[in-house]
């Protein structure tokens, strides 16, 4: 495989792990928002602010996330180059 062709993979590889991080994100954030807004209205008594809690925990944390599971991908690479090249602690 030339030099050309592994770059073109890369670039395909990274575009999927990119969408499917968020793709991750959006789920999980969907999960998370239907328990949010369940606490909040049995804890409030009102299904609105249930809602609102809901929502500004759901935009705060889909940012977190997407940028902890890009850590988590930049790490496991580095990781995964020096098993590559022999330089592991085992």
């Amino acid at each position: 495989m030339g030099k050309k062709n592994k770059k073109s993979l890369r670039k395909k590889i990274q575009k999927y792990l990119r969408i499917t991080r968020i793709k991750r994100a959006f789920i999980s954030r969907f999960i998370s928002i239907v328990v949010t807004f369940l606490v909040g209205w049995v804890m409030t008594g009102n299904p609105f602010v249930g809602l609102s809690i809901g929502a500004a925990d759901t935009i705060f944390k889909i940012i977190i996330y997407y940028y902890y599971e890009g850590w988590w991908e930049k790490r496991i690479t580095k990781d995964i180059r020096k098993i590559k090249k022999g330089k592991t602690k085992t």
